[in-house]
């Protein structure tokens, strides 16, 4: 609609020109001694007007030729870039099909475009490490350092990522212990820390991480809870060799991680083994009451102190609400035969078997019966003791 209106307005213009020019009878004289030179209006007109266009068309055309060599320039920028971006598209499509090989060249040919250069030399870092050439994919890396702060995160947390594949967890930990001071609420750099602080058993810091991840809400309950079990159990079997620091750590946590059965059963038998059976004896007792577990309630068979009695009155108390535990009946056997009551041992031991055999229970009775001069019974419950035990 423009154009059309344009060229309206330009047939106008012209007929009015001509119009004008074919009833003008005006002259012109221009005086320059010792010369004089006379013209038609109608003819200077076309001449001034002719003038001005040829000027114009003439200017056009230097200036043209001048910014050639530039436009050539930037058409040839143009097409490396173009070129460059082809080849990083290609590099992905090929990293993300697992063609390594075909990715590094694509990737490298990438690098030849600035504004590129970190990610192509990044995928072509990860396409070296997948082919097992760690040289080149060493170099990749340096040529990511680009000093460019989003590029060079990119750079750190790839190389933490590569080296936490090749099982290199000390030097990964450092790189994301660097990248956590300037990005300390990146989940994946949470994850990737978690992951080298297991692997080196370092649980304090496990627990920190998983605190961290717990603040962003980016881990689930469930495995939260199961992850930070495993780094209380690895920080009691650190601790189980000296008891102060053992009661220490036991003491300071919270009482809901302390009612945990796993825990409570490890810290008992840590305790027990370095002849703490009162510690053992209350840390079962709690969780107990808290939990009802068979795995609990054998080992608080073991746990007795100088005198079994009070224990005994307290298992007797479980056994109205657990008639036909067989764990429990086994504990208070053991029980029994620590103050010396065999009758009630044996009895409790026996009806354990008749509910549910275990190598354990035959050892106990094999060495009642030992105690109370039986010995051809004995014989008879270690060989059955030996059979269940494979």
């Amino acid at each position: 609609m423009r154009t059309a209106l344009w060229l309206v307005a330009l047939a106008t213009v012209a007929v009015a020109v001509a119009l004008l020019g074919l009833h003008s009878n005006g002259y012109v004289i221009i005086v320059l001694a010792p010369w004089r030179v006379e013209l038609s209006l109608n003819l200077l007109v076309l001449m001034v007007f002719g003038g001005y266009f040829a000027f114009y068309f003439l200017t056009r055309l230097i200036s043209t030729m001048l910014a050639i060599p530039a436009r050539v320039k930037a058409y040839r920028e143009a097409r490396a870039k173009d070129r460059s971006r082809q080849s990083l598209n290609d590099a992905l499509v090929a990293f993300f099909q697992g063609r390594y090989a075909t990715a590094e060249r694509a990737a490298s040919h990438a690098l030849a475009m600035d504004e590129s250069k970190g990610v192509a030399a990044i995928i072509a870092a990860k396409s070296a490490h997948e082919l097992g050439r760690f040289t080149e994919r060493e170099a990749f890396l340096e040529k990511a350092n680009t000093g460019r702060p989003e590029i060079d995160r990119m750079r750190l947390t790839t190389l933490a990522d590569l080296l936490l594949g090749q099982s290199k967890h000390e030097e990964a930990l450092a790189v994301l212990k660097e990248l956590a001071q300037k990005d300390a609420k990146n989940v994946r750099l949470l994850r990737m820390r978690l992951q080298a602080e297991q692997q080196l058993r370092r649980w304090d810091e496990v627990l920190a991480t998983l605190a961290a991840l717990g603040r962003l809400d980016a881990i689930g309950e469930a495995e939260r809870d199961a992850l930070a079990r495993a780094a209380h159990l690895g920080n009691l079997n650190r601790k189980a060799q000296d008891t102060p620091a053992l009661s220490a750590y036991w003491k300071q946590l919270p009482s809901d991680i302390r009612l945990d059965a796993t825990l409570a059963a490890a810290a008992a038998r840590y305790f027990l083994a370095a002849g703490g059976s009162e510690e053992a004896q209350s840390i079962l007792e709690q969780a107990l009451e808290h939990d009802w577990n068979p795995a609990l309630v054998a080992l608080y068979g073991e746990a007795h102190g100088t005198t079994a009695l009070p224990q005994i009155e307290r298992a007797e108390r479980w056994l109205r609400d657990h008639p036909r535990d067989p764990a429990l009946l086994l504990a208070l056997g053991k029980l029994c035969m620590k103050q010396g009551l065999w009758g009630k041992a044996q009895s409790c031991i026996e009806a354990s078997l008749a509910m549910e055999p275990s190598q354990d229970g035959h050892m106990t009775l094999a060495a009642l019966m030992e105690q109370i001069g039986k010995p051809n019974e004995a014989v008879r419950h270690f060989r059955r003791s030996a059979e269940l035990s494979g």
